[in-house]
């Protein structure tokens, strides 16, 4: 064994030393270069929430009955829809609500009138009055009140006329209205039921034979 290799250890313990210093030195490196890397990935976005149109009561028009347009297609952006208040019965006032729906932002302005026929009486209503910037797919009311005047089929007439970029265009719709007699109050069963005539009819013809034949009808018995 050498006596003088104390010099030669502690240099090689610091050459070591220093390796290993410079290992950790250049690990630390490398981990700080992979955590600045994973900052860097952008964050995922928040799932969308989807949010339901709550309707307006006021504009919900989904029992009521599309009006039969005049032309098909129909060349205006609105719809019109009815609701007949009561079944219509002759002699008796009918409200008849209409709803105007704009299906286009580009309608300026929205007016028209209705009218009757021979055996519908036409008593209030007659006017739309204008609305001007109606929002697309709201709809406008309007009410009419009518008079059936006998048992038929009829036709409840309405002209609507549209401003919309920049044009002016009109266009006619439908409402049927079908009127009937009011049915019997008396147990809620109409009088001379075919039934009721087949039962009375064997009695009755029997009846008139004895009275046109007694001596048939003594002998008989």
């Amino acid at each position: 064994m050498r006596l003088n290799a104390g010099p030669e250890v502690t240099q090689t313990t610091a050459w070591i030393l220093g390796r290993n210093l410079a290992l950790s030195v250049a690990l630390a490196t490398v981990f700080a270069g992979c955590g600045s890397h994973s900052d860097s990935t952008p964050a995922q976005s928040p799932a969308k929430t989807i949010t339901r149109k709550v309707v307006n009561p006021a504009d919900d028009t989904s029992r009521m009955v599309s009006a039969v347009a005049a032309s098909k297609p129909s060349t205006l952006p609105l719809q019109l829809k009815f609701d007949l208040h009561d079944r219509p019965d002759i002699g008796q006032p009918l409200d008849v609500d209409l709803a105007i729906i704009p299906i286009s932002a580009s309608v300026d302005r929205v007016a028209g009138n209705v009218e009757g026929e021979d055996g519908l009486e036409l008593l209030d209503g007659g006017q739309i009055a204008p609305a001007d910037h109606p929002a697309e797919g709201v709809p406008i009311r309007h009410s009419v009140k009518v008079l059936p005047k006998r048992e038929g089929i009829f036709t409840l007439h309405a002209v609507l006329t549209v401003d919309a970029a920049g044009q002016t265009a009109s266009g006619g719709y439908s409402v049927p209205v079908i009127a009937a007699a009011r049915a019997s109050d008396e147990g809620g069963k109409p009088q001379g039921s075919p039934k009721a005539a087949g039962a009375i009819a064997p009695g009755a013809s029997a009846r008139a034979s004895q009275t046109a034949h007694p001596g048939a009808a003594a002998a008989a018995q």
